[in-house]
């Protein structure tokens, strides 16, 4: 095993120290028993080399403890890290599982929005930063509302409270902004550099220096180089935005435009099938109504001369009917009644004839 060794064993318990071993690069430990004769070999806070082995145990909780015995010290040298990087490196690992806010995106997408953003610049008293970031801008700094708050960078304890009096729903980003020079190890500052990684607003740095990365540089959501940097990035990221909706803009226009036209072609098609189908059935059904009609027409024809030909067969009787009267008027020994009677029936017969057609 290996790991950075606290004495924090007071006294033996059955003759051996309750220590901790932690680990190198992060805040994880055992509990390290160590017999009274090594325990007086170790020291403080370096990092050791070691064989033992692992024992567990109820406590009075009923929870399983597991402790490391000591049997054998190979190593002890100084620590790799000291406890401040140590947890320096724990910050880091803390803002990495939290995650980086996009800060172009946020931007980007309060463009397509046509929203307004509220930037907060924490500054030094009597810094001059404010004027580099403006003339980063230039024209695009009516599209920002900007504001700067003066505080003592060499202050951690104004420092924490401007940042997180700013933190607020309505600040879209928050950047702490100073120009070149010395003394920077204020942004190494372990309680600074902890009070940005429970913001929710979007924390920006932009400290003038491109030698060396501040811990705080390290944690914020995005770095510039310098306030002017800062200022430029602004100007740009808007002007790009800008560019890309309007490309996107034509693009909708013109997938608009096109899914349009092939809609209305389709419709089209659509309509002229629907035509050339009625069209054809109106053919078909003026010929089907012509030929009924033809067929009506030649069957009243066929009736009429029917008709005729009864008519021609009444006249034929009546006038044969005729002529018998005038022979039995000219036959005076005839039967007149009977005659008469014969007439009339034939008569009868003709118009019952002449009435079904």
């Amino acid at each position: 095993m290996r790991g950075i060794f606290k004495k924090n064993g007071i006294q033996s318990y059955g003759g051996y120290y309750y220590n901790t071993l932690k680990d190198e690069t992060s805040d994880y430990s055992i509990t390290l028993l160590t017999s009274e004769l090594l325990h007086n070999q170790l020291d403080d806070n370096k990092t050791i080399e070691l064989n033992g082995f692992v024992t567990r145990k109820l406590d009075k909780q009923g929870r399983i403890v597991i402790y490391l015995n000591l049997i054998e010290l190979l190593a002890q040298t100084v620590n790799k890290f000291s406890e401040e990087e140590i947890k320096k490196i724990l910050l880091i690992n803390k803002k990495v599982a939290a995650g980086f806010k996009d800060l172009d995106a946020h931007i980007k997408n309060s463009v397509f929005n046509n929203k307004r953003l509220s930037i907060k610049v924490i500054m030094g008293k009597s810094g001059i930063i404010d004027a580099d970031i403006n003339k980063g801008i230039e024209a695009a700094i009516a599209l920002y509302n900007i504001e700067y708050h003066r505080v003592s960078l060499s202050a951690p304890s104004e420092i924490i409270n401007k940042i997180i009096s700013l933190d607020t729903p309505d600040t879209d980003i928050i950047c702490v902004a100073r120009g070149g020079g010395e003394n920077l190890e204020i942004f190494e500052n372990l309680e600074i550099c902890n009070s940005i990684l429970e913001r929710k607003t979007i924390i920006a740095s932009a400290i003038g220096h491109a030698t060396d990365v501040s811990l705080f540089e390290k944690l914020s959501d995005k770095k510039f180089i310098t306030p002017t940097h800062f200022g430029n990035y602004l100007k740009e990221i808007y002007n790009t935005t800008i560019e890309e909706f309007q490309r996107s803009k034509a693009k909708i226009i013109q997938d608009t435009k096109t899914e349009l036209t092939t809609l209305y072609n389709k419709q089209i098609e659509n309509l002229n099938t629907q035509l050339k189908g009625t069209k054809e059935l109106s053919e078909k059904t003026l010929a089907d109504a012509k030929t009924n009609y033809t067929e009506q027409i030649k069957n009243l024809k066929t009736q009429q001369n029917q008709k005729d030909a009864m008519i021609q067969q009444a006249n034929n009787l009546t006038s044969n009917y005729q002529k018998q009267l005038q022979e039995v008027r000219s036959h005076s020994g005839t039967n007149v009644v009977a005659i008469i009677i014969a007439l009339i029936i034939g008569l009868i017969i003709g118009v019952m004839i002449m009435s079904r057609h």
